[in-house]
């Protein structure tokens, strides 16, 4: 179930904020852009505002690269309002996050 993704939005997207709501994504934080996301907030996804590179896929956010504990985030470049094709893409996304941190999470229940 997709309620434990966490996603931060950069930018105006309401097109794309109401698809994750209804996909049931419930931890959605905006932001003006993606120099005021926090250093240390753990987000599964980024969203940012970029007409002009929606469609650029495999573009991520490195955390802590430095520390030897580096991981990186998924970022999801999108027009206003997202074309079909862009929120069926970050529909998948979003299950396949959702579906890792599942796996993830059975797997330290049983270590």
């Amino acid at each position: 179930m997709p309620r434990n993704v966490k996603v931060a939005v950069c930018g105006e997207l309401p097109t794309a904020c109401d698809f994750l709501l209804r996909q049931g994504v419930v931890q959605i934080d905006q932001y003006m852009d993606a120099t005021e996301l926090p250093a240390e907030t753990a987000y599964h996804l980024i969203l940012v505002y970029a007409p002009n590179a929606e469609g650029i896929l495999n573009t991520v956010y490195s955390r802590n690269p430095m520390s030897g504990e580096e991981t990186t985030v998924p970022i999801r470049l999108l027009n206003e309002p997202a074309c079909h094709s862009a929120l069926l893409e970050l529909k998948s996304m979003v299950r396949r996050i959702s579906k890792s941190l599942q796996t993830q999470t059975s797997t330290a229940e049983t270590t």
